[in-house]
């Protein structure tokens, strides 16, 4: 077994007699170092064996309990064995321009499998953890449907006149859906339908160098969280970058009673999120 430092780990002299390892937040301080425990960190920056520590140690004056003691000492900056890689996480771009480019580019440089381009059969569609849709204005209700159907998380990105709004991550069966966030703006303004059946294939021509760069950063992290910890926490939530300021707003989402993409009319859930409605049957046992 080899050992060696994290080489993520810095460390850097306080002192002449105080070494610290860790700079914004130290993990170790070690004083008073010995000339075998000095020798034995250079050792351990190449990578070393137990039996060629122990060589180092005892050419410096140490033995066998020293380097025990030490290597205790410094375990945790210790590098960890390699685990076996596991294959990268698919990752389906819907939706092409600039942004769409840049958030490709960023989620490949996090490792993620990331497909573009793709037809509806295509099977990589199936097997992606999460899709990312890029629009202007609005998504169509077909689009964004065809990922609810699959039961595939999906992060809409659209860009307007002034701003771009993030999310929320759709999960299929939790929180709302965009088709939700559709109902509740036709409430509010009832002329929307209209208005947005005319914007689905326009472009806003607001995906500048500066804004796709800050949009991708930000869809990176949201895809990496939601993949890599099982996040829900974007799941009721979108983002609003402002073109001209870069201030990022948050705005919180809830489902809509009559959109249904929660449940089904008749199955365990629907007396739930619509309880009373004469339009919604119990479930027959």
């Amino acid at each position: 077994m080899t050992f060696a430092l994290d080489p993520h780990i810095h460390r850097v002299w306080r002192t002449p007699h105080i070494l610290q390892f860790g700079v914004d937040r130290p993990l170790l301080t070690l004083t008073g170092l010995s000339n075998a425990e000095e020798r034995m960190i250079v050792a351990l920056d190449a990578g070393v064996t137990l039996s060629g520590l122990q060589l180092v140690a005892r050419k410096a004056g140490g033995d066998a309990a020293d380097v025990d003691r030490f290597l205790t000492r410094v375990s945790p900056l210790l590098a960890k064995a390699p685990t076996p890689a596991a294959p990268p996480s698919t990752v389906v771009l819907d939706g092409a321009g600039p942004a769409a480019t840049r958030i490709g580019q960023v989620l490949r440089e996090s490792d993620l499998d990331v497909r573009a381009g793709l037809r509806w059969s295509d099977p990589a569609v199936r097997a992606a953890r999460a899709a990312v849709i890029v629009a202007s204005f609005a998504v169509e209700p077909e689009r964004h449907g065809r990922w609810l159907r699959r039961d595939i998380p999906h992060l809409p990105v659209v860009f307007g006149d002034d701003a771009v709004a993030i999310g929320p991550f759709v999960e299929p069966g939790e929180g709302a859906c965009l088709g939700c966030i559709e109902r509740h703006r036709a409430d509010a303004e009832p002329e929307w339908p209209a208005m947005a059946s005319q914007l689905y294939t326009r472009d806003s021509g607001r995906e500048s160098s500066l804004v796709s760069t800050a949009v991708a950063a930000i869809v990176g992290r949201l895809v990496l969280e939601r993949l890599h910890s099982d996040s829900r926490r974007a799941a009721e939530v979108s983002l609003s970058l402002d073109y001209a300021t870069g201030i990022t707003t948050a705005r919180g989402h809830s489902p809509h009673a009559d959109c249904g993409c929660r449940a089904l009319p008749g199955n365990g859930t629907a007396d739930v999120l619509w309880p009373g409605r004469p339009d919604f049957p119990s479930p027959t046992r």
